[in-house]
């Protein structure tokens, strides 16, 4: 294979050419040198001069929803009346009492969602519209009856309920992710054989075109893991996958650890736990006050307790856990109930704990992060509207949130992903161009960006012995590129296009396919 080979192994990090046998890597170097180490039956393939990098290692996403986003209508940008057209046009042959869903308006294009908006235009169905962080939905009055919720009604174990100064509904719920209509919709999009085989097969060829040979998956659910095992089987899974179960779902996560797994392309990734919410919705928990809202922090998801149980039981039985905190006051109590365990359990830092998002970190906590072994799963695709985190942290908190300068510097194990469909991009070449070339102090190197999606994303799974440099004994796990973006000026980064992507040793995907 002759091209410009970016290894990511710093005993070898740059070559001509890789040599591959049986899915790995045997041999980097000269094209020469591995012209005689291959002899005369070996295939070559040249790939004149392109850019060949370890493949892009996503460390967290969830696969079936993104194949359900793509479904289902996008509200993305859309205004009050835009997204009614949209809706009118997608469910003009809705049923009374259909359950009329989509995903992704937000704020800053909707500002004042209400219900009786909903209610003018779809009086008979239960109308369930997802805000795009995936913490917030705006609802019509059938869905709120649906769910309990009236202007009497007291607000749900789990979540809030916005209210105006009446404390009639506005429409806007927070934190109900388990609620029966959008939990009804997600067990059949997982359960339904026909409908999470379509999801898995629009996912995996996104993942491909975009040279992703790798993802941590929010799979939740059982049945993902047969669909995946399902696709291995027939050769058809082009992308390995860590599995995850939901932590606060111990049945589901307990049938998750069934032998499942073949070790190589799927894996028993860690127990997730959500601790917060977003910015956006003002869920997330701040230490200070949101700029646009003073009156609210924020909020944890449960008590303290909470934490403690869900960080106990993991380390107690010395397993990897992955923790959703976004707010700063979250990675304190994150930090504080941890340092508490690490007395009765010495081996914390060796369990590679999970702080994923970590968008707003205290500076007196990085520190922390590092000495208690604790790895940030970060995902820049984040950072893609700065002025809407300004808007709700204010200039200054804005300018030092996502601060992958100082965790490198301080010796923080960080990863990149993306949580598509959580965030609205997955490409990985724009989520490295959105870490190098922000207006901050917090801005990282091409290359150091290059290794979160990379390396660091291995590290992060317990997969950096297999995967994330282009070493010898390595999967032939690859992306080519049509351009270096170690040299190219770090605008154009984003420009830049996968020509190929090669998961062990096969050809996925072509650009001219």
């Amino acid at each position: 294979m002759q091209a410009t080979v970016i290894t990511l192994d710093p005993d070898t990090p740059e070559a001509e050419a890789l040599l591959v046998r049986d899915g790995r890597i045997t041999a980097v170097g000269s094209q020469k040198q591995l012209r005689t180490l291959a002899g005369s039956a070996c295939e070559e393939i040249n790939l004149g001069g392109k850019t060949v990098v370890p493949g892009f290692n996503d460390n967290h996403l969830h696969t079936v929803i993104l194949g359900d986003h793509t479904s289902i209508p996008s509200l993305r940008g859309l205004s009050e009346q835009e997204i009614i057209e949209q809706l009118r046009e997608r469910y003009a042959d809705a049923a009374p009492g259909e359950l009329i869903i989509a995903y992704e308006w937000d704020y800053p294009s909707c500002p004042n969602p209400r219900k009786e908006i909903l209610d003018r235009y779809f009086p008979e169905n239960p109308v369930y519209l997802v805000q795009f962080s995936g913490h917030g939905a705006w609802l019509n009055s059938r869905a709120l009856s649906r769910l309990g919720i009236t202007g009497s009604s007291g607000d749900p174990k789990r979540g809030s309920v916005l209210r105006d100064e009446n404390g009639e509904p506005t429409g806007i719920v927070r934190e109900l992710s388990g609620n029966r209509i959008i939990q009804g919709h997600f067990l059949r999009m997982h359960w339904n054989r026909r409908l999470r085989q379509q999801r898995l097969h629009t996912a995996l060829d996104m993942y491909r075109r975009h040279g992703i040979t790798s993802v941590q998956d929010n799979s939740w659910y059982f049945p993902t893991v047969l669909g995946l095992r399902q696709l291995r089987r027939k050769g058809k899974l082009t992308t390995r996958f860590s599995c995850w179960p939901k932590g606060d779902h111990p049945w589901h996560a307990l049938a998750m650890r069934l032998p499942l797994y073949d070790g190589e392309w799927m894996h028993l990734g860690p127990w997730k736990y959500i601790l917060d919410g977003s910015f956006s919705t003002h869920t997330a928990w701040l230490i200070e006050p949101y700029a646009d809202t003073p009156s609210t922090s924020g909020a944890p998801n449960g008590d303290t307790r909470f934490f403690e149980r869900a960080l106990r039981d993991n380390v107690r039985r010395k397993r990897q856990a992955a923790y959703h905190a976004i707010g700063d006051r979250t990675v304190r109590q994150f930090l504080d109930t941890l340092e508490s365990l690490l007395s009765r359990y010495p081996w914390v830092p060796s369990l590679r704990l999970r702080l994923e998002h970590a968008q707003l970190v205290q500076p007196d906590d990085i520190k922390r992060i590092r000495d208690l072994g604790v790895l940030v799963a970060a995902q820049p695709h984040a950072m893609g509207n700065p002025e809407k985190d300004q808007k709700l942290l204010g200039a200054s908190r804005a300018a030092s949130a996502y601060p992958y300068r100082s965790l490198i510097d301080a010796g923080v194990h960080l990863s990149f992903g993306s949580d598509i469909p959580g965030e609205a991009t997955f490409d990985p070449l724009y989520g490295i161009h959105l870490a190098v070339n922000r207006d901050s102090a917090e801005a990282i190197t091409v290359e150091e960006a290059l290794r979160a999606y990379t390396i660091e994303s291995a590290y992060a799974e317990f997969r950096e012995d297999v995967k994330g440099t282009l070493s010898p004994g390595k999967y032939a796990d690859f992306t080519v590129l049509s351009a270096n973006p170690l040299l190219v000026p770090p605008a154009e980064i984003k420009n830049i296009d996968v020509e190929r992507s090669v998961t062990g040793g096969n050809t996925v995907y072509r650009k001219e396919e």
